[in-house]
């Protein structure tokens, strides 16, 4: 009965600490704490307490943004995927980013990177506008705007050096930054963006 009893209290447990350690829940409670502490006048930790139910939001979307990274094409392979909430505080809610990192045959690598929030999801807006309006020469040479899936970018590729950037706007504050080192072609690139879920990560965030 004893050993029973010990196991049920194990399980217990775990289950809480699985609890404790999910990102949305911890958000959940900090924000429960928050209301007590606004109801007791104590501003400044509730504030200490929401920021933190921020970060953890962050955290949350930065996670969901893992789909949106692709399998690998044919002739790459999918190292590593990784997401990360960045920031706390209410000027930073939303803010996060999800990257997967590939490599190839003759060492080539593609590097994918999506953000959302803050500047930094704006890049990609800048990028493109800045394309669009000085007709691509004022992205430097070789850089030119092009249309994926619908969305507008700005592509810039260095035929001798085989290296390139795509960079894509797929929301407001959301964009796509795809890097190559010692690809082929521009097209590698385009592939990579064709494989993503743009309008599925559009919708999403």
């Amino acid at each position: 009965m004893k050993k029973l009893t010990a196991a049920v209290l194990f399980v217990c447990f775990i289950a809480v600490q699985a609890w404790a350690e999910d990102p949305a829940q911890e958000a959940i409670s900090s924000l429960s704490t928050a209301q007590t502490l606004i109801k007791q006048g104590n501003t400044a930790k509730a504030i200490e307490e929401i920021n933190f139910a921020l970060s953890k939001l962050n955290e949350v979307t930065a996670s969901g943004m893992l789909k949106f990274i692709p399998d690998a094409p044919k002739g790459f392979t999918l190292d590593s995927k990784t997401s990360q909430g960045m920031g706390d505080g209410a000027m930073m809610v939303g803010n996060a980013g999800a990257e997967g990192n590939y490599s190839g045959e003759n060492e080539s690598s593609v590097k994918i990177t999506i953000a959302t929030g803050g500047i930094t999801g704006k890049l990609g807006s800048l990028a493109s506008f800045g394309a669009m309006f000085g007709g691509g020469a004022a992205m430097g040479s070789g850089s030119k705007s092009v249309r994926i899936k619908g969305f507008t970018g700005t592509l810039q590729f260095d035929t001798e050096g085989k290296s390139g950037t795509l960079t894509l706007q797929v929301g407001p504050k959301t964009s796509v930054t795809i890097e190559g080192s010692n690809v082929d072609s521009e097209n590698v690139l385009k592939t990579f963006a064709e494989l993503m879920d743009l309008n599925g990560l559009s919708t999403a965030l």
